[in-house]
């Protein structure tokens, strides 16, 4: 009897791994799934079920034509080790370096981070005591922070000059909006044929406006959500005839009449209450839009109230994409948020473009304003993660590579000054360069025209590396002032891109202008997000004036600031004028943007982690701690004890 039951045993197990062979063998790869109608997180799940390597996957992803920041972060958020999200950082960097801000960014905003904090850094690990003169600064990398520290880790090995644009990338995703202002959908719950509703109303292709009677949002994203209790479907696209999907898009208007409380009268109630999401549409491709509604009677500025729209998928309890809305929208007035390749009908209408904008499969659409209490998390493990991919060494007593030095010298400077108020977005010159004795620095021109070269897609954030004219800008003669003020970029992937210094004139006399580029996905109006200019005419780190931009440039469009008394061909086309604007012998300018007082305590952290240890120095970071609030593992701390003590030698 026994007998039989082993052979029934045996047959049954060789049956499942015959069948389990079967499946496997029946796997045709990552491409080959989305041609077949996958969406890139079922591709992916099925990709990590067949053990195939992360990089590999977020290679075939790009191939087929995946957006590689949304590559990257879904195949980091289905692999579990530190590894696999190190390495498809690092691969999706490698395939597209420019983007290596949104790429870390992406990864960095996963919830319960699979990476884990696990002993990701083995390499870092002190494998033998280290001798007295190499010292190590402390640094605890936390479990929420530990997919921002591996990805940097792996960016910044094949981009280390974009360590700014990578820390300030992860500082602004962590800093997430933290009350509901209005929701669609319901989150963490995948809605049945993958679109809301059963009965009149639908999502699915169409045309989704909310009911004008309805004059406050849902603020309770995890309630079942009933689109008939709200909404109306307009617009339906059938297989027999398209509609316009823009009726009455950006249109919206409440004719319900609320009461108004107490609180109301007194000015006390939060007018981001009264913002709703009014329109939805989910059309084919990219058509693609969602139109909000200020219902309240003051202006709202929405980028310094920290607004966004969080986007759900797949049952998921955290968003799959995270928008920042930057703008502002006046009292009774609509703000439409629409993918970038939308059609005519709807970008015409849009206030901000987005690229690759899905609702398609969405369980919900979340807005949310304000800010969290810890916006600054990660910012210093983002730091010390910079500094520990540069130039690694398995010599534990192996000198500091000069490339090091360079990057903290870097660093030291960029975040050195606890006050620090503004961010740099572009720089033309160089400044510093004689700090040490070097040879000092030279105008950036002289007696002509510099224009930037049109493939130029990003500024260059590191005003004190050295400045070489030719690899970017084209030298033109001395007041030429043919095509200024008709800047553009050609063949640019579309990315979070800021302002670009565009043109730079130093003629005759007080022939001066500066142009700069507005590459973003939206207008930037200088009232509420604020830039300045530095001119630096002399061999120190002191600007020698300082330019407020004032006005307005449009999405695509130029801003030029001209010298008050330059020719008439230069100040026609100038949109700010002003007497301060004196480029000769100017060594650098800078241009720069004042960050959101939530930000300004994320840079004095990271001043004060780097005054605070002689990163000279260090050789390694600490690597994360294994078990979130026990802090970092004492074996891992080179100091003689449990308590601490003098640097033992390894003798």
């Amino acid at each position: 009897m026994n007998k039989l039951l082993i052979v029934k045993l045996v047959f049954v197990s060789l049956l499942v791994f015959t069948n389990s062979k079967s499946l496997a063998d029946d796997y045709q790869g990552v491409q080959a799934d989305l041609n077949n109608g996958l969406l890139p997180v079922e591709a992916a799940k099925r990709a990590h079920e067949n053990e195939l390597f992360s990089a590999d996957v977020v290679q075939q992803m790009v191939d087929s034509d995946v957006d590689i920041v949304k590559a990257v972060q879904t195949v980091a958020r289905e692999w579990s080790s530190c590894d696999d999200t190190y390495a498809s950082v690092r691969k999706g960097v490698q395939l597209s370096s420019d983007r290596a801000d949104e790429i870390v960014a992406s990864v960095a905003t996963i919830n319960g981070c699979k990476c884990n904090a696990q002993s990701f850094w083995a390499r870092s690990r002190l494998e033998q005591r280290l001798r007295p003169r190499i010292q190590r600064a402390l640094a605890e990398i936390s479990t929420s922070c530990s997919c921002a520290s591996a990805g940097i880790e792996a960016a910044i090995e094949i981009v280390p000059d974009k360590v700014e644009d990578m820390v300030d990338a992860v500082i602004v995703a962590k800093n997430r909006a933290e009350r509901t202002i209005d929701s669609i959908g319901q989150v963490g719950v995948l809605p049945e044929q993958k679109f809301w509703g059963d009965q009149l109303v639908k999502t699915k292709d169409t045309n989704l406006i909310r009911n004008t009677e309805v004059c406050s949002g849902d603020y309770n994203e995890l309630d079942e959500f009933d689109p008939n209790n709200s909404w109306s479907n307009q617009d339906k696209q059938t297989d027999s005839a398209t509609f316009a999907y823009n009726r009455d898009l950006g249109t919206h208007k409440l004719i319900c009449e609320e009461e108004e409380t107490k609180e109301e009268e007194e000015e006390t109630e939060n007018d981001s209450e009264k913002l709703i999401i009014s329109q939805y549409i989910e059309g084919q491709g990219s058509d693609q839009a969602l139109e909000l509604y200020n219902g309240s009677d003051k202006e709202i500025d929405l980028y310094a109230g920290n607004y966004q729209l969080e986007v759900y998928f797949h049952g998921y309890d955290f968003p799959g994409e995270v928008i920042q809305l930057k703008g502002l929208m006046a009292p009774q007035s609509t703000f439409v948020v629409a993918d970038a390749q939308a059609s005519s009908d709807i970008s015409a209408k849009a206030n901000q473009k987005v690229n690759g904008l899905i609702f398609k499969g969405a369980d919900a659409v979340v807005l949310k304003a304000g800010f969290n209490n810890s916006p600054c998390e990660c910012a210093v493990a983002s730091i010390a993660s910079a500094v520990n991919g540069i130039e690694k060494s398995e010599d534990k007593n192996a000198e500091m590579s000069q490339e090091k030095e360079d990057f903290i010298k870097r660093i030291e400077h960029h975040y050195d000054n606890t006050n620090v108020q503004a961010t740099v977005v572009d720089s033309l010159g160089r400044i510093l360069a004689n700090k040490d004795g070097e040879q000092k620095d030279v105008p950036v021109v002289e007696d002509a025209t510099i224009r930037r070269i049109e493939t130029v897609c990003k500024g260059d954030r590191i005003e004190m590396d050295e400045f070489d004219l030719n690899k970017e800008w084209q030298t033109y003669a001395i007041d030429n002032f043919i095509d200024s003020g008709s800047f553009s970029t050609k063949d640019c992937a579309a990315s979070r891109k800021d302002l670009l210094l565009s043109e730079y004139i130093e003629g005759t006399e007080n022939n001066a202008m500066i142009e700069l580029y507005n590459g973003t996905d939206r207008p930037i109006d200088f009232s509420s997000e604020k830039y300045f200019l530095e001119l630096y005419n002399d061999d120190d780190d002191d600007p020698e004036s300082v330019i407020y931009l004032d006005g307005k440039v449009d999405r695509g469009g130029v801003f030029v600031v001209a010298h008050s008394d330059a020719e008439e061909a230069l100040r026609d086309i100038a949109n700010q004028k002003t007497s301060e604007l004196d480029l000769e012998n100017t060594r650098a300018v800078v241009l720069k943007k004042v960050v959101l007082p939530a930000y300004q305590s994320c840079y004095a952290d990271i001043a004060n982690w780097i005054q605070g240890n002689d990163l000279k120095n260090i050789a390694y970071i600490l690597p994360p701690q294994r078990d979130p609030g026990t802090g970092p593992d004492p074996s891992d701390d080179p100091r003689d004890g449990p308590d601490g003590g003098e640097l033992a030698s390894p003798n």
